[in-house]
């Protein structure tokens, strides 16, 4: 599985490591104990501040999160466009 993705041109990082690799405004679906715990998804804030937005409800596959983060991008208005 590829370790970036774009949904809809917002950035999603499949990363072992921790939500302080994202840049601001990345989502990131985060591997529990390499994977063997699950898959958690966040977003990291334009400030920095990091949300898990899957209540703490952990995925068992990458795809599956990946899946879920797509369906939120689609729930989220578009971005206003870089002035």
């Amino acid at each position: 599985m590829k370790r970036y993705h774009s949904h809809l041109g917002r950035d999603i990082v499949l990363t072992g490591g921790s939500a302080r690799d994202l840049a601001p405004g990345q989502f990131g679906v985060l591997a529990i104990d390499g994977g063997a715990g699950g898959w958690s998804v966040v977003h990291k804030g334009p400030d920095g501040d990091v949300m898990e937005l899957n209540n703490e409800m952990h995925f068992e596959l990458p795809e599956d999160a990946l899946a879920f983060v797509k369906e939120l991008i689609e729930l989220m208005p578009p971005e206003a466009p870089a002035a």
